[in-house]
């Protein structure tokens, strides 16, 4: 792979989303903010479908009457938690905002100028792109240390990244893989390493530096966690999290700095007052108390251990004026989002011993050719290529094309499963699959395995104990109540209704909630008009905290139960039932995607999952495809 060539394709690539991006609106008017936490931060959730958001750094606000800055802490399909500076009480009616759409990509793209010019230099660059021609094993002899719950594959993970300048980490959903990556930053730590951990999302960089601490405590628990820093918004409420951010520890040095100085500054004034009141007695010819003297002789003492009056004036404005930029490069662990390494001017030219990504496969290829230069020996890339793959908004083909391959399918060339696995097999000293899951029961988790995952995933003895006598996913069949879509006239998109899954949808919700909490409850629809349609109706129907959202909401996250509606059937014509494909569920249309789509919605829940299907429209539409594999094999483990 020509990495000169990949690093010009990433600039021309952003560029062409720089340009889409500066065509979506940089200000907006959000409504009915619910507050949803209130410690030290007060976050708000709005719903919002301006895709600008995605790439805002600098948000300002305007907020009864007050201008302000707020920060945005995550954003998701339909909603943005935004960090403001104040209580503002339960609820925010109205705000209005405005940012820089392309701040972020306009950074990535400086850095990509300035990498293009020394990335000869940069040899992790290669052992990123080339790792079976630059994989390099370092024998230092270090041991590592793991806790008794870490099984073979997830200690042959920890060994790797210890040893190699670069790891690949497959880690299927449920089988520990941020808790390992929290093993694997620990032991580097052991080492003496300086290690920056990074992820997408403020909450993915918050989970997996509270895995991170957990290690510590059982490998290394006397290891000073104030050598460790959370830089940038926190978005999990911890106190651990808390004493360690980057702000507060700014802050709680600098206010020791300014007590300092404060004395120093007292003392200098105190003498220079004295040493004023003792000339001018001199030039009177007046006589000196003794008190006096001695007390202006004490502190001229002091003056002149601090090396004189400028030696101490220099000395207070030093204390008083703290370089955070020193204060980041000296820790040895730094935890962030990879935007803000680009963004941020603290960065700027400094270099880890180790870098670690989670979530790699959600972030671009241009993110991780940053986050490589970043590191000195050791690149822990960790993700599945089987989950959802990033996102772009251009709708240029070759660049959408390249910001949205996730880094496995990039590095192996794979355009299938069976390609993926065949680079994992071919190529064992680089990469790790994780293939003990703990999170699905056991039946659901064999369907998952076989479809998605080449049977290669197990299941836990502890998951096998709890579902023996438990199925744990239920198929409802809506094809026996005549179902059929039909779409908003006049809509500009596609916006599939459903009259009878919608039906389903509440009759399933109302039994689960005699024994589920309604919050522990997720719906999961394929398209996003269907979200404002189900939550809409659900809230009409009292349940307003059963969570409705699209895929890619749910990413990363679960639920005790799930239910996923497929929404399709025949549409409604002229009185007659068309039927016909529809791109997030026919690969011949959406390729990878549509297995990493249906994989990430089939793994979300942890003790049951429902599916309503129209059986007569998918095996009509879907039969041959993947869909229609799928469901065929979980209509054999069906309650």
């Amino acid at each position: 792979m020509n990495i000169k060539k990949t690093i010009k394709k990433a600039i021309s690539a952003i560029e062409k989303e720089i340009e889409a991006v500066r065509e979506t609106p940089s200000n907006d008017v959000l409504t009915n903010g619910v507050l949803q936490k209130q410690s030290e931060s007060h976050i708000y959730v709005f719903e919002t479908t301006n895709q600008g958001l995605r790439f805002a750094e600098e948000i300002r606000a305007k907020l009864r009457s007050k201008e302000l800055e707020v920060h945005e802490i995550d954003f998701k399909e339909g909603k943005v938690w935004l960090d403001f500076p104040e209580d503002f009480g339960p609820t925010i009616d109205e705000v209005y905002l405005e940012w820089e759409n392309d701040f972020v990509l306009k950074k990535m793209e400086e850095h990509l100028y300035t990498l293009e010019d020394k990335y000869e230099k940069v040899d992790q660059l290669k052992s990123l792109l080339e790792p079976a021609k630059h994989f390099k094993e370092n024998s230092s002899g270090y041991l590592v240390k793991v806790d008794e719950l870490r099984n073979d594959s997830q200690t042959e993970a920890i060994e790797k990244a210890v040893k190699n300048n670069v790891l690949y980490v497959w880690g299927p959903p449920g089988t520990g893989k941020t808790a390992t990556l929290g093993f694997i930053v620990a032991n580097l730590l052991r080492e003496g390493k300086r290690v920056l951990f990074v992820s997408n999302t403020n909450r993915a960089v918050d989970v997996g530096l509270m895995n991170v601490i957990e290690a510590l405590y059982e490998i290394e628990p006397m290891f000073d966690l104030q050598q460790t820093t959370r830089f940038g918004e926190a978005a999990l409420q911890d106190d651990r999290l808390e004493s360690i951010l980057f702000e507060n520890q700014v802050k709680i040095k600098l206010d020791g700095r300014k007590a300092d100085a404060v004395q120093l500054s007292t003392s200098l004034e105190n003498y220079k007052k004295l040493q004023a009141q003792i000339d001018k007695m001199m030039l009177e010819d007046e006589e000196i108390p003794q008190k006096l003297d001695l007390e202006c002789q004490l502190l001229g003492e002091k003056v002149d251990r601090e090396g004189g009056i400028d030696a101490m004036e220099e000395k207070i404005d030093k204390l008083l004026n703290l370089n955070e930029r020193y204060e980041l490069k000296k820790k040895q662990l730094v935890a962030t989002t990879m935007a803000k390494v680009c963004t941020s001017e603290l960065f700027w030219n400094l270099s880890y011993d180790a870098v670690v990504v989670d979530e790699a496969s959600m972030a671009g290829v241009p993110y991780l050719l940053l986050m490589a230069a970043k590191s000195k020996e050791h690149l822990v890339i960790a993700g599945d290529p089987m989950q959802l793959p990033p996102i772009a908004i251009t709708n240029d083909p070759e660049s959408r094309a390249f910001l949205e391959q996730d880094i496995f399918t990039f590095v192996s060339g794979a355009e299938t499963t069976e390609d993926l696995f065949l680079w994992h097999d071919e190529n064992p000293d680089f990469t790790c699959f994780f293939d003990t899951q703990y999170r699905l029961r056991s039946d659901l988790a064999g369907v998952i395995s076989s479809v998605f995952y080449d049977g290669r995933l197990k299941s836990g003895e502890k998951i096998l104990e709890r579902g023996t006598n438990k199925n744990s996913v239920a198929l409802v069949d809506s094809s026996k109540y005549g179902p059929y879509i039909e779409q908003e006239k006049g809509g500009r998109s596609f916006n599939p209704s459903n009259e009878v899954h919608l039906k389903l949808i509440e009759q399933s919700v109302k039994k689960l909630s005699l024994k589920y909490a309604d919050d522990s409850i997720g719906v999961i629809v394929p398209f996003r008009s269907s979200v404002y349609t189900v939550r809409n109706h659900l809230r009409e129907e009292g349940y307003r905290y059963v969570e409705v959202g699209t895929i890619h909401t749910f990413q990363g996250r679960e639920k005790e139960v799930i239910i996923f509606d497929t929404v399709m059937s025949g549409e409604l014509q002229n009185g007659a039932l068309r039927h016909y494909s529809v791109r997030p569920f026919d690969e011949t249309k959406n390729g990878l995607s549509v297995p990493r789509l249906l994989n990430v919605a089939f793994s979300r829940s942890k003790e049951l999952l429902v599916i309503i299907a129209d059986l007569q429209h998918v095996e009509r539409v879907y039969g041959n495809k993947f869909l229609g594999k799928l469901l065929g094999s979980v209509k054999e483990i069906s309650l």
